[in-house]
């Protein structure tokens, strides 16, 4: 046999040898899902759940696109020192089983309505909610009115999100970061291939890990072995194609009217995302203002949700407020938990 077709040969003996080892390492984090959470079954199918605390209100916490609830561990942690926090992996994220049903605000809203009830914990609650977890939020208010105590939403996904790419030119919309399916795509392939392992040093100094301020191995390894996981970014895509589907807006605007509750809006720091947008996107520093200043026109419409509604700019925060600014995120849920409880 020629020795070039021997290394081919042994080269792709040795690819398939790593992407079984990839597959068996995974699943065996898979089956030991971190404690105290645990998996709950609600259906058929079972997700990844951790509850702390104790008392009311109850604050429930939705994470942004592909992310995982480790994320927020620390400040659930410290919220729970006054009431019980919840926080979970979404289906087919993290611990939690991947689900049949396509993945629309609608459908993930009622899913975490059964959830809750199959937790048996009473609201009305204390919904946060991050980036496209902040649209999840918005569908949970409107359809389950009676349910919410006050909303927190941090950098929330707007309904109206296509008028990103139908108003921005092409070459400043390109460069602003907005469009997440070819980076969710790469991360599908990379995921399939068991080759992210490859990569560790390298994604471990990007985000959500480059914004975290002294975080446990614990989260760290949690947060690293989720992005391993190949369901993660199919679901991410899917949750990101259909919450960009006009269906999906005008199923969320027909669940009803927002409720007049105490809704915090927490806006990321211009400065850093105008620095950010330059660099990584390449655009000029009057294109990524542009960005910077459609962006906030956007989330400034949201405040006519609620007569109660607050714009609370986070000084110093990337997009990742909860990551940067953890300390604005805790004082502005313990605002909304006080004015339930008064």
């Amino acid at each position: 046999m020629p020795l070039g077709l021997t290394m081919v040969i042994g080269l792709i003996a040795l690819v398939a040898t790593y992407i079984v080892w990839s597959g068996w390492t995974f699943q065996r984090w898979f089956d030991h899902p971190a404690a105290p959470g645990k998996r709950v079954r609600v259906g058929d199918a079972e997700w990844y759940v951790r509850v702390q605390g104790t008392g009311g209100p109850v604050v429930v916490i939705e994470t942004g696109l592909s992310a995982l609830s480790a994320e927020w561990w620390t400040i659930q942690d410290e919220l729970a020192q006054n009431s019980t926090v919840i926080t979970y992996d979404r289906a087919g994220y993290g611990w939690s089983d991947a689900s049949p049903h396509p993945r629309t605000s609608g459908q993930i809203a009622a899913e975490l309505r059964e959830l809750l009830d199959a937790l048996g914990v009473p609201g009305p609650y204390v919904l946060v909610g991050h980036s496209q977890g902040g649209l999840y939020i918005q569908h949970f208010a409107r359809a389950y009115p009676d349910q919410v105590a006050g909303v927190v939403l941090l950098d929330p996904l707007s309904p109206e999100d296509n008028r990103w790419k139908a108003e921005l030119p092409p070459e400043v919309y390109a460069g602003s970061g907005v469009d997440k399916s070819p980076t969710l795509k790469t991360g599908s392939i990379a995921a399939r291939l068991g080759l992210l392992r490859l990569l560790e040093r390298l994604i471990k100094q990007s985000p959500p890990f480059y914004y975290m301020r002294n975080p446990s191995p614990e989260v760290v390894n949690t947060i690293w072995q989720h992005m391993q996981r190949p369901s993660l970014y199919s679901t991410a895509l899917e949750e990101y194609r259909l919450a960009h589907d006009p269906a999906n807006t005008t199923a969320l605007y027909a669940a009803g009217n927002f409720p007049a509750v105490p809704l915090k809006l927490l806006y990321h720091d211009p400065t850093v995302i105008i620095a950010e947008t330059m660099q990584y996107g390449g655009l000029s520093e009057a294109q990524a203002a542009q960005v910077e200043s459609f962006w906030e026109a956007l989330l400034r419409e949201m405040l006519v949700l609620s007569p109660q509604s607050e714009w609370i700019p986070c000084e110093g925060a990337s997009h990742f407020i909860h990551l940067t600014r953890p300390d604005i995120v805790v004082a502005q849920v313990k605002a909304v938990m006080e004015a339930k409880t008064h």
